[in-house]
């Protein structure tokens, strides 16, 4: 896409017909030719824009070569560009109609900088490093498409562009939006983007992480989000430079917090674990709880897979399969006006939005009579839902509420973490490490890369350093002790992994071939009818 070409005017954000604005200014003008010379020029440029978009994606696609390709955006960008011309042409004129000089400064030894240069009725200067670039802002100007350069106002349309564009996950323009006001002070984003300059970012880089010490992964979402802005800006032509490109991170890395979390911040002890399950089952028998005590047999659940919670709300007895349980997909939501609609994606997390069969985790004798514990109770009450996790009336179970419950729950319970990604690192670090089950079938049971299992998913346990000490006095008399299988296994192949020019892609693929493998299933018979007939 060549920069400068795609631009969203406020209108089609906003959803007005006409930009208000406009129409005010040039019926004050008495010149109502304009106003829909105006609207009729953006309504074409917008044409040309999703002809472009198009263009683009028949390429991917391998429709068109990139020579055909590029002669038509060619010809697009003239079309555009003429289009705009004729608009200035009308709008960018003196009170005796003649069009307003634009003025190239060449370089001189007094001003060695190149730029186009002209000035509006109000005598405000428009000046652009080149020719397209004033053309652009002028079209801005006159149409009112962005009146407003404030920082808050070129991150909304900037993420306007991007939803319509880039096909993004829901769940990722809110964290754009939700960064934004957890980042941007009100100051911050009142700033008038192009008198933004470098030192102006370096000092507001360095105020935030001395005074909120944020995690490096923190940080870089920041910086990141600052891109977002400054890019779409630069794209535009609204600034000559992104000052962002000569910022290095080094300075504000500093200042980080990059103490590592130990184990109590991160995972659950085997008594914890415990207390949780015994308070559970209390509450069954309590009349305020109630026997289907939904949320507490999804905990359950997860104690014992490890799965993760939008996984969890989207499992249905279908995925129950007579040796295995097969994940394949989670429960997203979308925020609405007055709401959120919550919908099921046919993938997981770690697929990253392209289906791969998911993963398969083995279906032992407690996961068993657990879920034969459920489908009694909900063939009892007369419950019919294809979820497995689903209230009375057989709707599934929503993400957010059951991250409440947990929260509560864990909260009632004197407990420092209150989530349920301690229970999946609980499962890896208490149970499937100790019992030697090898880092590629960890990684392939819980759904992420061995890299991941190692480096945020294997903790010692809490009170390692007693269990330790006993082995050591044990064997004080022989030579230096000898570490379990399961962390010498770990250690070859983390030193392996590392050592291999070909990294194994982020999440575990569909069928992998390092797991626990299982007989195939012998009947074509539904799961629920197999294991829960």
């Amino acid at each position: 896409m060549i920069d400068g070409a795609f631009f969203i005017p406020p209108r089609v954000v906003d959803g007005a017909s006409i930009p208000a604005s406009s129409v005010r200014k040039n019926i004050m003008k008495g010149n109502i030719e304009n106003v829909i010379l105006s609207t009729q020029t953006q309504n074409l440029i917008e044409d040309l824009m999703r002809q472009r978009l198009s263009l683009q994606t028949q390429f991917e696609a391998g429709i068109i070569n990139s020579v055909d390709v590029t002669t038509e955006i060619e010809l697009i960008s003239k079309k555009e560009r003429k289009l705009k011309e004729q608009l200035i042409e009308k709008l960018h004129v003196t009170e005796s109609g003649e069009m307003r000089s634009i003025h190239h400064h060449e370089p001189t030894l007094e001003n060695p900088k190149d730029y186009y240069i002209t000035k509006l009725a109000n005598g405000t200067k428009i000046k652009g490093s080149t020719y397209e670039s004033l053309l652009n802002k002028l079209y801005i100007h006159y149409t009112d498409g962005l009146s407003d350069f404030s920082i808050g106002k070129i991150f909304k349309v900037a993420v306007k562009e991007k939803e319509v564009t880039e096909n993004p996950d829901p769940k990722t323009i809110l964290k754009d939006k939700n960064d934004f006001k957890r980042f941007i002070t009100d100051d911050f984003a009142k700033r008038d983007i192009r008198h933004v300059t470098e030192l102006d970012i370096k000092k507001y880089c360095q105020k935030w992480v001395t005074s909120a010490h944020p995690k490096k992964k923190t940080y870089l979402a920041f910086k990141s989000l600052l891109n977002i802005i400054f890019r779409y800006a630069k794209r535009h032509h609204i600034i000559d430079e992104n000052p962002l490109e000569s910022i290095s991170n080094k300075p504000y890395l500093k200042s980080c917090d990059t103490t590592k979390p130990k184990p109590e911040d991160k995972i659950l002890s085997p008594e914890e674990i415990d207390s949780l399950k015994e308070e559970v089952r209390h509450r069954m028998t309590l009349k305020k709880y109630g026997k289907y005590y939904i949320h507490g047999y999804a905990m359950l659940f997860a104690i014992e897979t490890g799965v993760r919670v939008a996984e969890l709300c989207a499992l249905k007895w279908e995925d129950i399969l007579p040796d295995r349980i097969h994940i394949h997909a989670q429960q997203l939501h979308e925020k609405l006006e007055g709401g959120k609609k919550y919908y099921l994606a046919p993938y997981t997390k770690n697929e990253k939005g392209i289906s791969e069969d998911g993963r398969d985790f083995p279906l032992t004798k407690s996961i068993k009579a657990l879920l034969e514990e459920i489908k009694s109770l909900q063939d009892e009450m007369g419950i019919k839902s294809e979820f497995i996790f689903c209230h009375e009336d057989g709707e599934w179970i929503k993400t957010d509420a059951y991250l409440t419950f947990l929260r509560r729950l864990c909260r009632s319970k004197n407990l420092k973490v209150t989530n349920n990604h301690a229970l999946r690192m609980s499962l890896n670090s208490n149970v499937l490490l100790p019992l030697g089950i090898s880092v590629a079938d960890r990684a392939a049971m819980l759904g992420h890369s061995i890299e991941t299992n190692l480096k945020f998913y294997s903790y010692a346990q809490k009170g390692y350093l007693s269990s330790v000490c006993n082995l050591l006095d044990k064997n004080s008399e022989r030579s230096p002790l000898v570490p379990p299988s399961a962390y010498s296994e770990d250690a070859k192949i983390q030193d392996s992994y590392e050592n291999s020019d070909q990294k194994e892609p982020l999440g575990t693929p569909g069928n992998p071939s390092n797991i626990i493998l299982f007989d195939k299933e012998k009947s074509p018979r539904p799961a629920k009818s197999q294991a829960f007939s």
